[in-house]
């Protein structure tokens, strides 16, 4: 059996709902609905695998949350650090699941209590993003990105999001929220900087695509670079609680950027 497929099936055997993306990327596969379709069903798993044998492996975080911890050196963002830190004010994080990524950064992974739905929150803390809600996903082994694999470092079972990290990630998504009350009064507000407060805090749910498309218009007009135009948009999902899945912000993105520009984001 294909090693992707040996391991797509094995994940959907332990009940993760899994998906496949395009070969060499994060993108799901053409034709498929991404983390909407992700499934731990073995039947539509296999049929996926057998006919695409060389696609990574999405699994729909459902359930859990990761921690993803990187270095950007362009920003001396430290996530290391920053988990240094949080450990030292709060508790240390118990064992956990742990994923070496193909860029040589760490995903933790960690249950959920039960009913608690967590946002995703890109930014966190510095060089710490939070992967979650339903509709997100992250990559297992053996996918592979530019060449490069994600690993496990470690197989233990998830250990369940301690408490106070609970509380602590609500309290900051909550503080990030409710800052929208303080903007600047509004005679003195401008598109800009309603710009700005969308990419900083995320769309609002409800309005998720009409915002995307109302941004992308903006950086467009503003005479932003369509390829930094469409990473800044992606950004901002990324900070939003309910982020769009990843095609769906690619087909409102690039049906603005051909209206206004005829171009696209790739």
């Amino acid at each position: 059996m294909p090693v992707l497929l040996n391991d797509a099936m094995s994940y959907a055997k332990r009940g993760l709902q899994v998906f496949p993306l395009t070969p060499n990327s994060k993108i799901p596969l053409k034709g498929t609905q991404g983390s909407k379709e992700a499934t731990s069903t073995p039947e539509q798993v296999k049929t996926w695998w057998t006919n695409n044998p060389d696609c990574n492996i999405g699994v729909a975080t459902r359930g859990f949350i990761v921690l993803d911890i990187d270095i950007n050196h362009v920003d001396d963002a430290d996530g290391y650090h920053s988990l240094e830190v949080l450990e030292d004010t709060y508790n240390k994080l118990p064992e956990t699941l742990t994923v070496k990524t193909a860029s040589g950064g760490r995903h933790l992974y960690f249950k959920l209590p039960e009913g608690v739905e967590l946002p995703q929150k890109i930014a966190f803390l510095n060089g710490v993003d939070i992967k979650a809600n339903p509709n997100n996903y992250v990559l297992l082994p053996p996918s592979r990105i530019n060449g490069d694999a994600y690993t496990f470092e470690n197989k233990r079972p998830m250990a369940d999001l301690p408490e106070w990290l609970t509380g602590f990630i609500l309290k900051r998504n909550k503080i990030k929220r409710t800052s929208r009350a303080f903007s600047a009064n509004k005679r003195y507000r401008s598109h800009v900087t309603e710009l700005i407060e969308t990419l900083t805090l995320g769309f609002e749910t409800g309005r998720r695509n009409d915002t995307a498309a109302k941004i992308t218009g903006q950086l467009l007009a503003y005479g932003v670079d369509v390829r930094l135009a469409w990473q800044l948009v992606q950004y901002a999902n990324g900070n939003s609680s309910e982020p769009l899945l990843q095609n769906e912000l690619e087909r409102t993105f690039e049906s603005i950027a051909r209206r206004e520009l005829g171009a696209t984001c790739n």
